[in-house]
């Protein structure tokens, strides 16, 4: 963690201000690149020492209203309501520092909202189980994710550069590495699972890319202060899209833009593979998910030879550009993907087009209205996605209302 996030972030309880104590950093010069790039953030030449150049690995975010203490473990902010294992483990390797320099706080007791604690459990097993190594990302390459992705995002059309921007549900970290670096852009990438442990190892030398492990439901920043938002195939992963979108859309500015992406219906209906997996997934998924990880793990290990075989056959037969072959982390990541969560919702674009009205938002654009190039796998437009602008007015300190 950098001290630059905390212009971005509030306590996650009350929306407060945050205190930051540091208890271990390391100094982490910036190359004469990122300095220009901080530059160009607006960053002023005085403060870029003070606030990028030294990685906090260790300490705590305290909410002095609440007595609540978050923790910073391996250098990400742990910004969640609720107990969690890592809090009680750092509390356990910090336990005297915590009863002599804090005495009277506490950890997050709060509670999350309903099936949270499930979900962080089976996205946190997918996740850490995979290692992100340049060669593919879900059944594409690399470099072919990031093209659709830029084409999703409406990148191309609606300009990030020198941009704030925040991805909700960020997973391994590639592609809000990748925006960040091609585009000049700070980005906040929040997650509620351990996959920010694996984003800060894979991601965590850029310094315009901050880690935090949160909710969607109570995100630990300042409404209405991004230019760009996006939450990418999460959403339907909790206990209530609507309500997830809702959460989100507060954080983006006025003018500012905000892109969901939800599975629909209509997705798995288009291919008999997708059917016959629709109704494997119905018929164990139930089971699947209430499964220790362990016993999840084994369960799902005879499906990961049939992807890995599928996506080759996919690829020897030409399918869309681009197409990676599965090695046996990607096929299991996608296997634990589809069977393992304890909530997948399907939208349709109307439904999803609806929610952005009703939280303020105008000038949408459906990604399956889009004409769609042809490096774009079917996926991308399958699916429910859509873009929009936020119309109403944002109130300034003193009160006063800005469109």
């Amino acid at each position: 963690m950098r001290r630059r996030l905390m212009r971005f972030l509030a306590a996650p309880d009350d929306g407060g201000e945050l205190e930051l104590v540091v208890w271990e950093s390391r100094p982490r010069p910036l190359s004469d690149e990122e300095r220009a790039t901080a530059l160009s953030l607006g960053i002023a030449e005085t403060e870029i020492a003070t606030e990028l150049e030294e990685d906090i690995v260790t300490g705590v975010l305290l909410n002095r209203r609440s007595g609540v203490v978050f923790p910073i473990h391996h250098g990400v902010p742990r910004l969640l309501v609720f107990p969690t294992a890592v809090a009680r483990a750092f509390a356990t390797e910090h336990r005297r520092r915590l009863d002599t320099e804090l005495e009277g706080f506490r950890l997050p007791d709060g509670e999350g909202v309903p099936g949270e604690e499930d979900v962080l459990r089976s996205f946190s097993a997918e996740w850490l189980g995979y290692e992100w190594d340049g060669r593919s990302y879900w059944n594409l390459r690399p470099e072919e994710w990031f093209r659709c992705m830029r084409w999703t995002l409406g990148v191309d059309d609606h300009p990030i550069r020198g941009r704030r921007v925040l991805e909700v549900g960020i997973g391994v970290g590639a592609t809000a590495d990748h925006l960040s670096r091609t585009e000049g852009a700070e980005v906040v990438g929040v997650d509620l699972s351990h996959a920010v442990d694996a984003a800060a190892k894979s991601f965590g030398d850029n310094p315009f890319l901050h880690v935090v492990q949160a909710s969607a439901y109570a995100l630990p920043l300042e409404p209405a202060s991004f230019d760009f938002v996006y939450s990418f195939g999460v959403l339907h992963h909790t206990y209530s899209t609507v309500d997830g979108v809702r959460s989100v859309a507060r954080m983006p500015a006025s003018g500012g833009r905000l892109y969901v992406w939800v599975y629909s219906p209509w997705d798995e209906e288009r291919t008999p593979v997708r059917r016959l997996l629709m109704g494997l997934e119905k018929a164990t998924r139930p089971v699947l998910w209430r499964l220790p990880g362990p016993l999840q793990t084994v369960a799902i290990l005879p499906l990961v030879p049939l992807y890995m075989g599928f996506q080759a056959l996919r690829k020897l037969r030409g399918g869309a550009e681009g197409q990676a072959y599965y090695g046996f982390s990607d096929a299991l990541h996608a296997a634990r993907d589809r069977f393992t969560p304890r909530f997948i919702h399907r939208h349709t674009d109307e439904e999803l087009a609806g929610w952005f009205r009703e939280a303020g938002y105008g000038d949408l654009e459906i990604t399956s209205q889009r004409p769609k190039p042809d490096f774009v796998p079917e996926a991308f437009t399958a699916c429910a996605g859509v873009s929009g602008r936020r119309l109403e007015a944002v109130p300034r300190a003193g009160g006063e209302a800005t469109s």
